[in-house]
């Protein structure tokens, strides 16, 4: 399990605490102090949003004196669904559950709800199972409609405001999804398109590849050299002779790879600048991108935000307490309604990252140096 480097800080716990915290041994049993154990599982490590995501989780439910095992997926599906087997076997009493595939885990959560463990949804809905107790996440509507502004703020047609410029363009963009089988990729991509549609309606915006829907833009496992190897391909065939002007990312682990490939075909030059390009997550190289003015926004979640609300419904669900929500009517996961906690994202560019990022302490200035 590998460990992410900086601060890894949840609110409403000691820090002094925290410094002694370590993720249990894979597949340990419940130590004999009476302290419940808590599986938790994790996408992949080849994201630092999820390294840090899984970190936070465990430092924060071993503050409050429960046993943490906690694994990462890499992405594949059968791993994943053999960890959680394998934290149902080893006696948790609760599951957290960051899913790879949101539509894979019916069988084995059939199986931790048979022996009464409760299962909190962590940033991505799990679908078709009724065996969720509760999901913690972002307002990930609010997400896609933060990247599509942002993309009209870089290009000019919207001010600083929100408000219409008067810039007619035509501004030549393409689009970018994340993977299907995560739920929380079609909800960035429509909060996305209800803010760019209009625009690409009147002109204002054109797709010069003409590839809009979901399905031709989507990046399977939110795999960065798959973006990649599509772009390059899109501005040979279509902006061999004109000008890219922007590019809706949807994570930081697709846009970075996608400046590589700017990058190889001139784009950063005083005489070819940068593309507008969105994203989300604040990780390293993106906000150093943000900062060199390569990557003109990405999208702040506060992992350490994220971890308190589901180390604090699992740590109500344990003492017999029903825990905080927000949200009882928007995530419909096919099955049921799943009552959800959703936290705010923040937007995050070269003008605002050293008070969003720095001075909440969540990354240093060694950290993006």
């Amino acid at each position: 399990m590998r460990r992410r480097t900086g601060p890894i800080v949840g609110s409403g716990v000691v820090a002094a605490v925290l410094a002694l915290a370590a993720c249990a041994t894979p597949g340990a049993e419940p130590a004999d102090d009476g302290s419940q154990l808590v599986g938790v599982a994790m996408p992949t490590t080849t994201s630092q949003r999820w390294i840090a995501d899984g970190e936070n989780v465990t430092a924060q439910l071993e503050a409050l004196g429960h046993d943490v095992d906690l694994q990462f997926a890499d992405d594949d599906v059968p791993t994943q669904i053999a960890q959680i087997e394998a934290m149902i076997d080893a006696g948790a009493e609760a599951l957290v559950v960051g899913s790879i595939d949101g539509t894979a885990l019916k069988d084995v959560l059939a199986r931790a709800a048979a022996q009464d463990i409760p299962v909190i949804a962590y940033d991505r809905l799990i679908r078709d199972s009724g065996d969720i107790a509760y999901y913690a996440t972002f307002d990930n509507e609010r997400v896609g409609i933060q990247q599509g502004t942002s993309l009209l703020q870089g290009l000019g047609v919207l001010d600083a405001a929100g408000a219409p410029t008067g810039a007619q363009g035509p501004f030549a963009v393409e689009l970018f999804a994340g993977s299907p089988d995560d739920n929380n990729a079609t909800v960035f991509y429509e909060g996305a398109m209800g803010v760019l549609q209009p625009w690409i309606d009147s002109g204002v915006l054109v797709v010069t590849s003409g590839e809009t829907d979901f399905a031709t833009i989507a990046t399977p496992a939110w795999n960065g050299d798959t973006a990649a190897s599509r772009l390059g391909p899109l501005l040979d065939t279509h902006y061999a002779s004109t000008r890219l002007d922007g590019i809706l990312a949807p994570a930081d682990i697709i846009s970075v790879p996608l400046l590589d490939v700017l990058r190889d075909h001139g784009y950063g030059t005083a005489e070819q600048p940068w593309p507008v390009v969105t994203g989300q997550d604040a990780d390293v190289a993106a906000v150093k991108a943000v900062v060199a003015g390569e990557q003109f926004s990405t999208v702040y979640k506060d992992t350490r935000q994220l971890a308190e609300v589901a180390v604090q419904m699992v740590d109500a669900l344990l003492s017999g307490q029903e825990p905080e929500t927000n949200d009882v009517t928007s995530y419909d996961n096919g099955v049921m309604v799943v009552p959800s906690y959703l936290l705010q994202p923040q937007l995050v560019t070269k003008d605002n990252y050293v008070g969003v990022l720095i001075d909440s302490g969540y990354y240093t200035q060694e950290d993006l140096a």
